[in-house]
């Protein structure tokens, strides 16, 4: 008979046991998991957005002064155009005067003339085929500068949002990282989390990205303490 009741009181005992540890972790640790796991996405993804918009920041500030120097040169080439088109029409004057449609030429003065009407009719033709380019140089010019002042905008717009949410993210994480703290260091839990090879959660941090590697070690090693991991 006693033996018998001492095998029912260490059965009891190991009952008891678990109830003890349910009390400390079931709920907690779970809680932790579950919350850890938003945050660190969260963090990802805030970061990502974050990367997104330094990497459009970088890429403007390098296509700004490109759109700058192509407008000077498109400037350039209309002055350029427009004194082509006055030297033509200085030239037009010049044969006009030179060879009067109503003044009779001598062979000579026809030959020459001849020479000069080809000459202002190649210099005319000549001018003629530079709008369309300048137009089209124009047209592009104008919707790239347009597009890169609606970017502009847009990421004036976007930037502080971006930056307001991965700070709120990694808030955050150091907020739960602080919970993971006072669980893991609790007396109760030490054992655990030493079987489970949880990071040392007493020394904190150097910078975000040492922030963001306890989390992942942090979330791992609850997972091994609740037996998800």
């Amino acid at each position: 008979m006693k033996s018998k009741f001492r095998i029912a009181s260490l059965v009891l005992g190991l009952g008891l046991a678990g109830v003890v540890t349910a009390a400390w972790g079931a709920e907690s640790v779970i809680n932790l998991i579950s919350a850890g796991e938003t945050i660190i996405s969260n963090v990802k993804t805030t970061k990502a957005r974050q990367k997104d918009v330094s990497e459009k920041n970088k890429n403007l500030a390098a296509e700004g002064p490109k759109l700058v120097e192509e407008q000077k040169q498109l400037q350039a080439d209309i002055a350029a155009y427009q004194k082509q088109v006055n030297d033509v029409k200085a030239l037009t004057d010049a044969y006009k005067t030179e060879c009067p449609s109503d003044k009779r030429l001598t062979e000579d003065q026809f030959k020459a003339c001849s020479a000069k009407r080809k000459q202002v009719t190649d210099a005319i033709a000549k001018v003629n085929a530079i709008p369309a380019t300048l137009n089209k140089r124009q047209t592009d010019f104008n919707n790239r500068a347009t597009a890169y002042n609606k970017e502009t905008q847009d990421l004036k717009a976007e930037a502080p949002k971006a930056s307001n949410a991965y700070t709120n993210a990694l808030t955050k994480e150091e907020n739960w990282i602080d919970q993971v703290r006072t669980f893991l260091l609790s007396p109760a839990v030490q054992p655990y989390a030493k079987k489970a090879g949880c990071p040392n959660v007493e020394k904190p941090a150097k910078d975000i990205e040492g922030v963001n590697k306890m989390s992942i070690a942090a979330l791992a090693c609850l997972k091994k303490i609740a037996g998800t991991g």
